[in-house]
């Protein structure tokens, strides 16, 4: 623990050192401009580089530092109506593909901007948190149920209707970018996010919505028993502990063999003036479930496994849909700098610009258990016994899901040097239930952060 103490405090010295020595006064971006043309190239990057302290109970987290994101930003306008945009990463010692797509926007008489978008994005209907960048989040990390129910960068298309009292944003979209599926099809989405509004004025603006998405899971995996394959699909939903030093999820996450159908319900509220910022989401996912039952029945009655009777072995190996919940609110007030404004055309908050010196507060709740009344669960073997006690041969087959539930409490700082370079720092208190992980109901954490954006 005391190494572990020494290497946060070097990290924040050098945080702070590299911060101040980027006092840019010009802007750092690159613009190449044809204006015969009418064409504009732009060349951006952004970079942050994290530092953590963890104390834990018993299961362990290292502490430490990373370079959590690092990536070069492109775009190129061509005339008032066409937008092209594509950013790559190189956090984590990886390279990724980001956002990347097209979009032809234009105003009617009302002063209302109508756009097309086309390419690889976040889901409309993914978390308002999720519309929010990164490099303008008031937090080091986005809320724990925007990462474990909300959706992030997908394959589609949408349209987007943007005035001042109204905001309509849908679009349809598939499961994968690449069609990188083993078996079965590329799945469909479609997807919303709808908003009431008073968003005339940047610096004082406040919305209400709801948001809505359906999925129908396409891809999964041969599955195989006795001679009969079937595809059975599965969902995996988890969060780390809105962190990127160390982001194993074993606090929170859960997996959902025979999953078929999504469901994502969410409502929001964003309210905006000069030195005041309060949010708050709540989002209800619903997940079906599809199995080839009989196939399989079938094909284990010539074995020791062989139950007799179909319904028999249905009541044995249950499947249900299962319900999750996640809600977070989160405040922010300005001590001196810039006002906070609001951004119209993705209906956020704008990040921190210029020198500035702002305190923020954040309260999470993720509900990844889903379990049944009744039902008893063995640390020992990681299972459930329908029975309310373990048994080696259960005639009634559980149903509960014990992914976690996690209460959050982040309270944080962020002084930002300019437009461009931030210095944030925020403390974590997670309360935590899960029943595979007994003995650890808290975690603490310390983070910082600096980051450059341009």
């Amino acid at each position: 623990m005391k190494n572990s103490k020494y290497i946060l405090m070097s990290a924040l010295a050098a945080m702070a050192l590299s911060a101040t020595a980027q006092d840019f006064d010009n802007d750092p971006t690159l613009n190449i401009e044809n204006k015969e043309n009418k064409v504009k190239f732009t060349v951006g990057a952004r970079f942050m580089a994290d530092a953590a302290l963890y104390n834990t109970e018993f299961t362990p987290l290292h502490s430490g530092a990373t370079i959590s994101d690092a990536r070069i930003r492109t775009s190129m306008a061509y005339g008032q109506n066409w937008y092209f945009y594509a950013d790559f990463g190189f956090g984590g010692g990886k390279f990724s593909q980001k956002n990347i797509f097209l979009q032809y926007s234009a105003k009617d008489g009302n002063d209302a901007t109508h756009a097309v978008k086309v390419g690889y994005y976040n889901d409309p209907a993914g978390t308002m948190a999720a519309q929010t960048s990164l490099g303008a989040y008031h937090f080091i990390s986005r809320p724990g149920m925007a990462t474990s129910l909300g959706e992030g960068r997908e394959l589609g298309a949408t349209y987007k209707y943007s005035s001042n009292n109204v905001f309509l944003y849908q679009g349809v979209f598939t499961e994968s970018a690449y069609n990188r599926i083993d078996a079965g099809y590329n799945g469909l989405t479609l997807s919303g996010r709808w908003l009431y509004r008073q968003a005339s004025e940047a610096n004082n603006a406040f919305h209400v919505g709801v948001s809505a998405r359906y999925s129908k899971l396409g891809g999964g995996e041969e599955y195989t028993t006795k001679g009969a394959t079937v595809l059975k699909k599965t969902l995996s939903l988890g969060q780390p502990l809105e962190t990127y030093v160390d982001q194993n999820n074993r606090f929170s996450s859960c997996v959902l063999p025979w999953a078929n159908e999504v469901i994502d319900l969410g409502a929001e509220a964003l309210f905006v003036n000069p030195d005041f910022f309060i949010r708050a989401e709540y989002k209800h996912k619903i997940v079906t479930k599809h199995r080839d039952s009989y196939r399989i029945f079938i094909a284990q009655q010539d074995n020791i496994d062989g139950w007799g009777d179909p319904d028999v072995w249905e009541n044995a190996n249950k499947i249900r849909t299962n319900h999750f919940n996640g809600a977070y609110v989160e405040a922010g007030y300005k001590i001196f700098g810039k006002d906070y404004t609001y951004n119209k055309h993705d209906a956020v908050l704008n990040g921190l610009n210029g020198k500035s010196l702002e305190i923020v507060g954040r309260f999470n709740f993720t509900g990844l258990n889903d379990l049944t009344k009744g039902e008893y669960y063995s640390v020992g073997r990681d299972q459930y016994y329908a029975e309310g006690y373990m048994v080696d041969w259960p005639a009634t087959g559980a149903t509960s899901v014990g992914g976690g539930d996690i209460y959050s409490t982040t309270v944080g700082l962020n002084y930002a040097f300019n437009k461009y370079a931030q210095v944030m720092l925020n403390y974590t208190w997670h309360h935590i239930n899960i029943d595979r992980l007994p003995h650890d109901k808290n975690v603490h954490s310390v983070q910082a952060r600096v980051q450059f954006t341009f």
